[in-house]
């Protein structure tokens, strides 16, 4: 019976047949290929493959385990292009370029230059170690012609040698022993530092400790004023002190939170803030007043008030009958109002009606 072994690779595939030489009919996948009948070369993109006998095989592992260690090293090995007894031939064409040149026929006797070649292909550096791979997993297979063998020979001292100048070869080391010896002369001239142990503390003495004189402890944060004036609550709302103890805030509190960090600017913003503060306070609205009543409001970015301020004087003095006190978001106002903020002014008429617009 056949056995057929396989060595696959993403650009290039080998297939071997053969027998036995036990003479064995069934097979198993411990048997021995001993007897090579053919072998083929795909090359992918490449078509049809490269076939032939057992001559075919081993001057192709011979041809491109050389080519490809000359490639490798860059060392040109004499003996590839001076074997004239093989049936293929590789040569470079340029750097990812290589022509795989296969001859007809049996050439021994004979000189390469004098056959024709039957067939031709051009392989990149991608397919060319593929087809080097592929030749390594065949050697790798110890239950695939096992009496076959590559004489692989290192390259010799002479063929080693590099064409590059003598003086190109000198002149880095002389270079780095001058530079070295220069260095060696800089340092020595460089003086060599003094070595001091570190000093002990000394203990200060008790006259010296005695001049020292506390100074004053400041109990308030940075910003805050303990005891805030009127006109300073009315200039800036980082001055504006709330006592958690008092359920209602001062007007001098109300009238701090009027000025603010940023303001909303935006048009569609201030006339959806309006109209909520207009449908919140007539909603709260349910004492009559004496006469007209003008405030100026502030309104957090989420329709919250935090702050209002009297226009006129009658408006300070009628300010419980409106619903601003109770309507006014204490906790916004007690803590950090860091929100945007729009103002607007707010008339509570005799007549009843009231009306809001921007500031």
């Amino acid at each position: 019976m056949t056995i057929q072994r396989q060595y696959s690779l993403p650009n290039c595939k080998l297939i071997l047949q053969g027998l036995s030489d036990t003479g064995g009919t069934n097979l198993s996948p411990g048997q021995v290929l001993s007897i090579l009948m053919s072998a083929e070369c795909h090359i992918h993109g490449q078509e049809p493959p490269l076939t032939g006998g057992r001559d075919f095989f081993e001057s192709l592992v011979r041809q491109v385990s050389s080519y490809a260690q000359e490639f490798l090293s860059g060392i040109s090995s004499p003996r590839h292009h001076t074997e004239s007894q093989e049936l293929l031939h590789l040569h470079k064409i340029d750097v990812n370029l290589h022509r795989l040149t296969l001859f007809d026929g049996n050439v021994s006797g004979g000189n390469i230059a004098d056959q024709k070649p039957g067939r031709i292909i051009d392989l990149t550096t991608v397919q060319l170690f593929d087809l080097v791979e592929a030749i390594d997993q065949f050697f790798a297979d110890s239950l695939t012609l096992p009496d076959f063998s590559l004489a692989v020979r290192p390259v010799s001292r002479r063929q080693a040698k590099s064409g590059e100048p003598v003086a190109q070869k000198v002149l880095p080391a002389a270079v780095g022993m001058s530079g070295l010896a220069i260095a060696a002369l800089a340092l020595f001239f460089v003086p060599i530092p003094e070595v001091q142990r570190p000093r002990e503390p000394q203990p200060e003495s008790n006259e010296s400790v005695g001049n020292l004189e506390p100074s004053p402890i400041s109990t308030s944060e940075p910003g805050l004023n303990p005891t805030p004036t009127s006109e300073g609550l009315d200039s800036s709302p980082e001055s504006t002190t709330i006592d958690s103890s008092e359920e209602r805030l001062s007007e001098e509190n109300v009238e701090s939170s009027l000025t603010t960090s940023s303001e909303i600017t935006d048009p569609a913003e201030i006339e959806k803030l309006q109209n909520l503060l207009s449908t919140t306070i007539d909603d709260a609205w349910k004492i009559e007043i004496s006469g007209d009543l003008i405030y100026r409001v502030t309104v957090a970015a989420d329709g919250s008030i935090i702050g209002y301020k009297p226009i006129n004087p009658a408006a300070a003095d009628e300010v419980d009958k409106t619903p601003l006190p109770d309507l006014l978001n204490r906790q916004i106002v007690a803590g950090d109002n860091s929100q945007s903020t729009a103002e607007f002014k707010v008339l509570f008429s005799e007549q009843g009606f009231l009306e809001v617009e921007p500031w």
